[in-house]
């Protein structure tokens, strides 16, 4: 029994040596399907609509989360390895070519929809420009004596007399303000 006991610590120890042995051997899962498909499918330069960005934006998220959880899942391998840190630092090195192919499409995609928006911005001020432009078109001037009194000049010199018939007539001549409602009744 306690031969039993002596051998198990170091059976235990074997034990573990071989699985991380194990873990050692098998590569790294950085197939990346998820990037390489959306890379495929949106090659540089190649977003050229609307339409076709808003699809690569909608795949974008997906793709996201496919790679995180690779990510964590390499992780774990990682740690179940005896040289961790240069595994990790590995991942991390994968994660961020994955991370920057799906960012490039992102980046194109939204850069369409700004230019696209932009320009639909100019188009509706340029409809607005020239709608008021016909509208001036279409006004009808207005002459003779109707267009002398609208004019400021017609406005200032018809003020004039009404001002001076009022410093004239003093104010005596005004008939007294009707009491208001607002004052205290007796």
């Amino acid at each position: 029994m306690a031969l039993r006991k002596i051998l198990a610590a170091p059976a235990a120890l074997l034990m573990g040596f071989a699985i991380c042995a194990l873990a050692a051997a098998q590569p790294l899962d950085s197939s990346g399907a998820a990037e390489q498909a959306l890379a495929t499918q949106f090659p540089p330069d190649s977003i050229d609509s609307v339409d076709r960005a808003n699809q690569a934006l909608a795949l974008v998220p997906a793709a996201r989360s496919e790679i995180e959880r690779r990510v964590a899942r390499q992780r774990a391998q990682c740690y179940a390895q005896f040289f961790t840190s240069s595994c990790l630092i590995e991942l991390r090195e994968s994660e961020r070519r994955a991370s920057k192919a799906v960012r490039r499409i992102e980046v194109e995609a939204n850069a369409l929809l700004r230019r696209e928006r932009a320009a639909e911005r100019d188009r509706a001020v340029a409809d607005r420009e020239r709608r008021a432009a016909e509208q001036r078109a279409k006004s009808i001037p207005i002459t003779g004596k109707a267009r002398n009194a609208d004019s400021p000049e017609a406005a200032d010199s018809s003020r004039e007399p009404n001002a001076a018939d009022a410093v004239k007539s003093g104010p005596s001549s005004q008939p007294a303000a009707p009491a208001s409602d607002n004052e205290p009744r007796p």
